[in-house]
């Protein structure tokens, strides 16, 4: 986690890991995670998609986040690493108004949008990569000169895309992020079995209108969309990575009914499951 010591002024870590942080949390500092080899799914607010090696994504302050690895990375396979650089820093590691002189509106900019998390894509995260690297080696003002190049070419990125939806980020200004945290760590860890919205409601120690009211306020959608989602992304990630059929995906991941599977997958990916995994096989292929 980030510490400001005499010697630095922002966190830089390079890590081999068997695999990444396994919890949705959120903290008060800005990050950067680049998977420089990894794959699995990645959870930053509402948005739950797929990612690969080389993903580069900057999160702000209390935007809950998560990367999950895929399951490959829990089996011990001593030669199978994550390797990633973290970057932690807070907004004025550089003094109250460094990011405010007109020469830095960009980044100023770009720490705004960060609120939604942004994934950077594309060259530029190609050559954003190699910068990340290049600061987790130095040291002294080299470090700091090349982190706010880092920043600066984040800033002037023109493949990018902002992942959480803005009614979720504006919502989740209201809400207590322990508590959400909380409650969706249990949803992903149970997500493969039926979970009674009152078990939830429960644990949120709430009945069940009153957390259906506070899930809504908090997420800006429903328990049963959340769920639905979170569902459908480990979903995607048995699709792409095994050769199970999709009725035994679907009860993986906590549907016992293959149609309703099929229409629910339909309606978050625009695609039948079947279709997504042609997609990805055409992609690989090329």
């Amino acid at each position: 986690m980030y510490s400001k010591s005499a010697e630095n002024s922002f966190l830089v870590r390079y890590a081999e890991v068997p695999h990444t942080f396994n919890k949705f949390h959120f903290h008060k500092e800005y990050e950067i995670l680049y998977n420089i080899e990894n794959n699995g799914t990645r959870f930053v607010g509402d948005s739950i998609r797929r990612f690969g090696n080389g993903d580069i994504v900057l999160v702000g302050p209390h935007i809950p986040h998560y990367w999950h690895s895929d399951d490959r990375y829990f089996e011990g396979i001593e030669e199978l690493t994550a390797k990633v650089v973290l970057v932690q820093f807070v907004r004025e590691f550089l003094g109250d108004q460094f990011f405010s002189l007109p020469e830095l509106h960009k980044i100023n900019n770009l720490l705004d949008n960060a609120a939604f998390g942004v994934r950077i894509k594309g060259r530029d995260a190609a050559k954003i990569g190699e910068k990340i690297i290049q600061i987790s080696e130095a040291e002294g003002w080299k470090r700091l000169l090349l982190m706010i190049e880092m920043l600066c070419m984040m800033s002037e990125a023109k493949e990018f895309e902002l992942l959480s939806s803005k009614a979720y980020t504006e919502a989740s200004k209201y809400a207590n992020q322990e508590k959400m945290s909380d409650l969706f760590n249990f949803m992903i860890t149970n997500h493969n079995r039926d979970i009674k919205l009152e078990e939830v409601a429960d644990r949120a120690n709430m009945n069940t209108s009153a957390f259906c009211r506070y899930f809504k306020k908090s997420t800006s959608k429903t328990f049963s969309l959340a769920i639905n989602e979170i569902r459908i992304g480990f979903a995607c990630k048995h699709i792409i990575n095994t050769n199970k059929s999709i009725s035994e995906i679907a009860f993986e991941c906590g549907y016992n009914n293959i149609s309703y599977f099929n229409r629910v997958f339909k309606t978050i990916k625009h695609v039948t499951p079947q279709r997504y995994r042609e997609i990805h096989l055409e992609s690989s292929v090329s």
